[in-house]
């Protein structure tokens, strides 16, 4: 019992550790802007810039409506197929899983777009012959 513990405890830590190290040498290269010292210089740059402002507030709020709207149509949808419609919910969940499926498989064509060697596909010979793979690139 001791040992599975233990094991839980070392499968944390190291999960924390992959997670956290990247995000604390993010931070400390952001704070050298100066040569040879440590400072706020580089956030003050950016936080004062007024096109950072326009962004950032622009995507925060797209991030609220895209919650907002989420909420008001999934939670009375997920009750009404609960509660109404139970013979189409493989079909909704289908559909709602969709956007975790969808942008893998972007990101594959994007890298045969990307790299575009013959050895991968024998479709991916020339930059064309990818959009056989891909129609909306033409």
């Amino acid at each position: 019992m001791k040992q599975a513990k233990l094991g839980s405890w070392i499968a944390i830590i190291v999960g924390s550790l992959y997670f956290i190290v990247p995000l604390i040498g993010t931070f400390e290269f952001s704070m050298r802007m100066r040569r040879g010292e440590y400072s706020f210089a580089a956030y003050r740059v950016v936080f004062a810039d007024p096109n950072f402002q326009a962004t950032f507030a622009y995507s925060t709020m797209m991030a609220l409506a895209t919650i907002v709207i989420g909420v008001v149509l999934v939670v009375p949808t997920s009750y009404w197929i609960q509660l109404r419609l139970q013979k189409l919910r493989p079909l909704v969940e289908f559909i709602t899983l969709m956007p975790l499926v969808i942008p893998a498989i972007v990101i594959v064509f994007g890298y045969l777009r990307l790299y575009n060697s013959s050895s991968i596909l024998p479709m991916t010979a020339s930059a064309r012959s990818t959009d056989l793979l891909w129609p909306s690139a033409m």
